[in-house]
This record gives structure tokens, C-alpha cells and sequence, in this order.
């Protein structure tokens, strides 16, 4: 399987025919967001706003995982903990994990640096709240801007995963001598 050269943070490195851009280096990898939109607008579910249960998830967890891991090999994405945590400090989606995912509220916050506005709205993963509040309809979405805006689980917006590429996709410090 294809080697990478080790990028650095804010570098764009193809990968299934998409363009990826490194947000950051962590110790499993590289945290990577789709610089491009994945496909054709979508909507986040049928039912509600909880990610664990998504459509879209399971969408990106399986044809875009697949196509990922047939260029790249298995053991080419890492297993990572996604924070369900709405905007209004609920906790009752809990935690998940995925291979491939949407960026959190938070880490748009923490990547915005890294994340031009775009000609789209695109969604997050997080939650405006949850069923415990009455409220399992409204995510967080980016506005072409980039303002945070809220909208419901059933409009069509935008899709930019993200995920962690293994270290073991890029070329050692070794390979390099």
C-alpha cells in the first residue's frame, strides 16, 4: 500500500480521491478534515440529532471508511472517541467512536485557524440539545461565513468528514536516510 510523506499541520495530502488537510499531529496520527465536500448534500438523519443513531454516520462509517481503507490498507484509520456534548451542556448522547466522522463544535472552534469559509454550509456533529430537553432536532452547522448557525436533522447541507490517519500510512524518519 501507498506511503505518505509526513505533512504538517495545515498541509493537504489526497487519500481516496479527496483532498484531506492535516488540523493537527497527534501520538495515533493525523487528525485530517475533507478539504472538499464528500458527495452531494446530505442530510444529517431521518429521525433526530443524535450522531450515535445518524444516518450520515453510518454512511461515512462504511462507503467512505471502505474507500478509504482499499487505497490505504486496513489499520490506515484509527478508532477515535467523538464528544456528543450539545451546545447547551448536555451530556445524554454520551460518547461514541468512529473511523470517520464530522467535526465537533469544539474542534471547529480549536481548527478555525486551519478552516477557511467555504461557498457551503456544512454540518458538525454537535447537538444545539437533547431529547431530555424536548430538543432532539437542532445541530450546529457552519455558515459559508463560518458562523456558527443551528438548523434541523432532516435539511441537506454540506459534508466534510474528518478522521485520524494512522502514523503507519507515512514514512518513517528512517525511510527518509
Amino acid at each position: 500500500k501507498r506511503k505518505y510523506k509526513k505533512p504538517k499541520t495545515g498541509e493537504i495530502i489526497e487519500v481516496a480521491g479527496m483532498k484531506w488537510k492535516v488540523l493537527d499531529k497527534l501520538e495515533e496520527g493525523y487528525l485530517v478534515i475533507a478539504d472538499e465536500f464528500y458527495g452531494k448534500d446530505r442530510e444529517f438523519d431521518d429521525s433526530c440529532n443524535d450522531w450515535k443513531s445518524s444516518d450520515l454516520r453510518l454512511k461515512l462509517n462504511t462507503d467512505l471508511r471502505k474507500r478509504i481503507e482499499d487505497e490505504l490498507g486496513k489499520g490506515s484509520l484509527v478508532w477515535f472517541e467523538r464528544d456528543l456534548f450539545s451546545l447547551d451542556g448536555q451530556t445524554e448522547y454520551g460518547k461514541c467512536k468512529d473511523y470517520v466522522s464530522l467535526i465537533t463544535v469544539d474542534e471547529y472552534r480549536k481548527y478555525r485557524k486551519l478552516l477557511p469559509n467555504t461557498d457551503k454550509w456544512w454540518w458538525t456533529l454537535t447537538p444545539c440539545s437533547t431529547s431530555c430537553n424536548d430538543d432532539s432536532r437542532w445541530i450546529a452547522v457552519v455558515s459559508p461565513s463560518g458562523d456558527i448557525h443551528l438548523n434541523s436533522y432532516y435539511c441537506s447541507f454540506g459534508v466534510r468528514p474528518v478522521c485520524i490517519f494512522s502514523s503507519s500510512i507515512f514514512e518513517s524518519e528512517e525511510d527518509d536516510e
